[in-house]
């Protein structure tokens, strides 16, 4: 268990958001990186920007830092326009994703850094430095250089070093890209406690969306520098307002085709689902779960499908079905050997109850 800390000491009352961005636009020349984001991190909060590579969310982050100056609209940190302050006057710590520790500073020198810079008297930089080692559970490495650091120890000590200046706010650059699958798992699971435990405001990038969604108090999904849509977890995995979105989070699969005045869907290939949805052209999002091998009509809609692809996953087998013509995946978990194999034809149900019908969209 992480040691506890106070709560973060420069965090004072300023309205419903730490960190607010209004119509805030960045352009590169004719390079429209980030367009009229508007969006609020709240008091205690872990918002992540979630996207593929290109979409603006670095350059959001970045614009938060102060590393990059907004081409127009406005960032506010506690009630104040940042917009046009350089770094070190907004408050705020960063977790670079290279980590961007000190190579000839010893771990102890790394976290006391700033400190420094702020004349802190020796003996409350020592202070500080212990309390932020026993936070991250390293104190044992006080003297080491970060050349004789693992990578996740040095992610470790960034975020120690970050939060040693009891910042309004944290800013997170997918600091978790350079460490194998497993420790990257360990260390979201670390990383989400400290920031829980301190209470301090944190706005976090990522790709990943199993990161996003196992992080977040709330993503806001960003694509080609637009949001796509903000809201937790759930609202974004369950409810998505966009095909971008339900492609981008989870795996599912998207029919194209048309609810008729009866409210049902009718896929391009003819495939029909029976429900209540508002008519004209519309996406049927459907989740792996949506689908089980059965032929409970009371269940969903029935319907016998050709396996094209089965692979195992451990836990669970994920299988490619052939319906009409239209692409499903599925998942489910079979007693070892009893799992359908390519060319099986079987009886299956979709959930109609729980599948996600929205407008057509034809964006990327």
């Amino acid at each position: 268990m992480l040691a506890l800390l106070p709560e973060c000491e420069n965090v004072r009352e300023a309205g419903d958001f730490v960190v607010e961005l209004k119509s805030v636009s960045k352009r590169y020349g004719e390079v429209l990186a980030v367009a009229k984001v508007s969006l609020g991190v709240r008091r205690g909060e872990l918002l992540c920007l979630l996207g593929p590579s290109g979409c603006g969310k670095t350059t959001t982050l970045r614009m938060v830092a102060g590393f990059v100056e907004p081409t127009s609209g406005t960032v506010s940190i506690n009630g104040a326009d940042m917009t046009h302050q350089p770094p070190y006057r907004r408050d705020t710590g960063m977790v670079f994703q290279s980590y961007a520790l000190f190579p000839h500073m010893t771990v102890a020198e790394n976290i006391a850094f700033g400190l420094e810079n702020l004349k802190w008297p020796r003996d409350k930089r020592e202070a500080r430095v212990e309390e932020m080692l026993k936070l991250v559970e390293l104190p044992h490495l006080a003297h080491r250089f970060p050349s004789q650091l693992s990578g996740g120890q040095q992610q470790r000590i960034a975020l120690a070093r970050a939060l040693a200046m009891r910042p309004a706010v944290l800013l997170l650059d997918e600091p978790f890209s350079n460490l194998d699958a497993l420790l990257r798992v360990r260390m979201r699971e670390e990383l989400r406690e400290v920031v829980r435990t301190v209470n301090v405001t944190t706005l976090f990038v990522t790709h990943d969306q199993e990161e996003a969604l196992t992080m977040s108090d709330r993503i806001v999904v960003m694509n080609a520098g637009h949001v796509e849509q903000v809201g937790t977890p759930g609202d974004i995995y369950e409810a998505p307002s966009t095909p971008f979105v339900a492609r981008f989070i989870g795996w599912c699969s998207l029919l194209k085709g048309m609810v008729g005045p009866d409210g049902a869907f009718t896929s391009s290939a003819e495939l029909r689902l029976t429900g209540n949805w508002s008519a004209g052209p519309s996406t049927a999002v459907i989740r792996p779960e949506h689908i089980k091998l059965s032929a409970d009509s009371a269940a969903g809609s029935s319907h016998q499908a050709r396996v094209l692809h089965a692979h195992y996953y451990g836990g669970a087998t994920r299988l490619l079905l052939d319906l009409n013509g239209e692409h499903l995946t599925m998942q489910e978990r079979f007693s070892f050997g009893s799992q359908p194999k390519p060319g099986d034809v079987v009886d299956i149900t979709i959930n109609t109850h729980e599948i996600r019908v929205i407008p057509a969209d034809e964006r990327p």
